[in-house]
């Protein structure tokens, strides 16, 4: 097929011959471009036809058309009538001496060596153009005659002709002669960036902290060993290279390693062993996590293996001895928890069984005292106001103490607490102290939300605002002040009071149950109220701490989480 792409022959019209489309619409781009008019055909007959027709000003032809090669094409156009002084460049690779001679005995003008670069091939259309009258002018005497390759051979092309493709192929060996250093010089450049890399492999792998070896594919003998291979495997590396894992390990671990090896081959997968035994002489019994990988050649085969061991010996047996602390952890855990559900049951059943003789005790004396005061003298009195005393703080300590013991049992039911609201309505219900009694003064500051179970988180709040109103009342001006901030994932609020204090070396008492740091005549009290706090903050996953002097007041602080709780 062949395409014209002007409607005439001009000085500037060119013929381009040749099957490949790509390459024929890459050479029309760049004369297009030029401002040259291009026609095209792919194969040899349509352009000697279209030859005839158009009569083109320049005709560029591969050599290898259908048809008619490009040799054949230049001859009958050199040879056919007004036809002989249109200029032919021939495109070839000249990978054979023979197309020049080939070329020489056609009439071809020029050669042009592909892959060409555009500024070559645009000089070649130049100067055959320029040279299109000169080149074919008739010259008298016999024709040219060359010796080659042992032969001689008649040129019937003009001299100028011959000495214009003599220099194009001159030209075109000197351009394959720049490539070709051009090649070998970036030849040594990437063989110098190669064996630096290789330098720095070399280097990495020598010195790397993990074991490494390589495997010849053939007798999966050892060709590579690195530093932390040898100080494992407890043998020098000029005693491993070249030898196979049968002359330096047991039977049994050298079978297992070499079917290890020929899976890996026979796959070309990388094979992970987690687990493989193997008795270092140097280390004794070591246990490894092994990584096989196969190493491929250009034929894509496998042409060694590369083998990358950690050695978990020591991992292995701190994660047996963690898993044990675990199982001994849970075992006592639950041991715990069953005691403490048997303390808490037993602490339950004892405070109910508690209060039958109690109240018995109670109003026995109550009626001693209502029947038979007139009877008692002051020391009788004083003996039942001391058992009715004593009898109220019992009630009271029993009430606290299934308090405590159902703190343990209540689900906790989280939800956003609004701490402002939440603290100012125990602040409301806190009891007034008697006529004469100095009145705290409470500042509430900003508290942040925080997940809680309210009715839990009600009860700490109420058992640190009573300590603090408590232990402030024998201050002249008690001051007690909440605050609230968030540091992380956790919101910590605060109470602070200017009361009696507390002995910081005391301070491991301080919320232990029926641990007091004041007797019943400096404040009443049952030592269950800090503990409770305790108990509902750790169950919210939060902490409590606190900080007091004697005499200057004390501060304390619970903190609960804020995200993921």
């Amino acid at each position: 097929m062949a395409t014209v792409q002007s409607g005439g022959a001009s000085p500037r019209h060119i013929l381009i011959v040749e099957n490949i489309t790509a390459q024929a619409l890459m050479l029309q781009h760049i004369l297009e471009e030029e401002g040259y008019q291009v026609s095209t055909a792919d194969n040899g007959v349509a352009a000697l036809e279209m030859t005839r027709a158009i009569r083109p000003a320049l005709i560029i032809s591969g050599v290898a058309i259908p048809e008619m090669s490009g040799y054949e094409l230049c001859r009958q156009i050199k040879a056919g009538p007004g036809l002989s002084p249109i200029p032919v460049i021939l495109v070839t690779s000249l990978s054979d001496p023979n197309e020049v001679l080939l070329g020489l005995q056609c009439g071809a003008d020029s050669f042009v060596i592909k892959p060409y670069e555009r500024s070559h091939m645009l000089a070649r259309v130049e100067h055959a153009l320029s040279n299109r009258d000169v080149a074919h002018m008739t010259e008298d005497g016999p024709p040219a005659e060359i010796f080659f390759h042992g032969e001689r051979h008649q040129i019937s092309a003009s001299r100028t002709q011959i000495l214009n493709l003599l220099m194009s192929t001159y030209d075109a060996a000197m351009q394959r002669n720049n490539e070709l250093h051009e090649s070998r010089q970036q030849l040594r450049e990437r063989t110098a960036e190669v064996l630096e890399v290789n330098r720095f492999l070399d280097s990495m792998i020598e010195h790397i902290p993990t074991p490494v070896y390589i495997k010849d594919a053939a007798q999966l003998r050892y060709v590579r060993v690195n530093s932390a291979e040898e100080q494992l495997v407890g043998i020098a590396r000029q005693d491993m290279v070249g030898k196979s894992v049968h002359d330096l390990f047991s039977q049994e671990e050298a079978d297992r390693f070499t079917a290890q090896d020929q899976r890996v081959l026979a796959s070309g997968l990388i094979e992970e062993i987690p687990e493989d035994r193997f008795f270092s002489q140097s280390k004794g019994l070591r246990l490894l996590h092994t990584r096989k990988v196969p190493v491929f050649g250009e034929a894509a085969e496998p042409t060694h293996v590369l083998g990358i061991s950690e050695d978990i010996t020591q991992k292995k047996a701190l994660e047996k001895e963690i898993a044990d602390l675990h199982s001994a952890l849970k075992l006592r855990a639950d041991e715990l928890e069953t005691t403490n559900k048997s303390l808490e049951s037993f602490t339950s059943a004892a405070s109910h069984d508690l209060r039958s003789p109690l109240s018995i005790i109670g109003g026995y004396a109550g009626l001693l005292v209502k029947n038979y005061a007139d009877r008692l003298d002051e020391k009788g009195l004083h003996y039942l106001s001391v058992i009715g005393t004593r009898v109220k703080s019992m009630a009271r300590l029993i009430d606290d103490l299934l308090s405590f013991s159902r703190l343990s049992l209540q689900e906790v039911q989280k939800t956003d607490v609004d701490m402002n609201a939440l603290a100012a309505q125990v602040v409301a219900d806190l009891p007034v102290g008697g006529p004469g009694a100095p009145q705290p003064v409470i500042q509430l500051g900003l508290l942040p939300p925080a997940p809680a179970d309210p009715g839990l988180l009600r009860q700490v709040w109420v058992n640190l605002l009573s300590n603090a109103v408590k232990y402030s009342s024998l201050t002249a001006n008690p001051q007690i002040e909440v605050s609230g901030r968030v540091e992380g994932a956790e919101a910590v609020y605060t109470v602070r009071d200017n009361g009696a204090g507390f002995d910081m070396a005391h301070y491991d008492k301080l919320f232990e149950v029926f641990e007091r740091l004041h007797t019943d005549q400096e404040f009443e009290g049952t030592g269950v109220g800090l503990a409770s706090v305790r108990r509902v903050v750790t169950r919210h996953g939060g902490r409590v701490w606190a900080e007091g002097k004697v005499d200057q007041g004390a501060v304390f602080h619970f903190a609960l989480p804020v995200q993921g709780g």
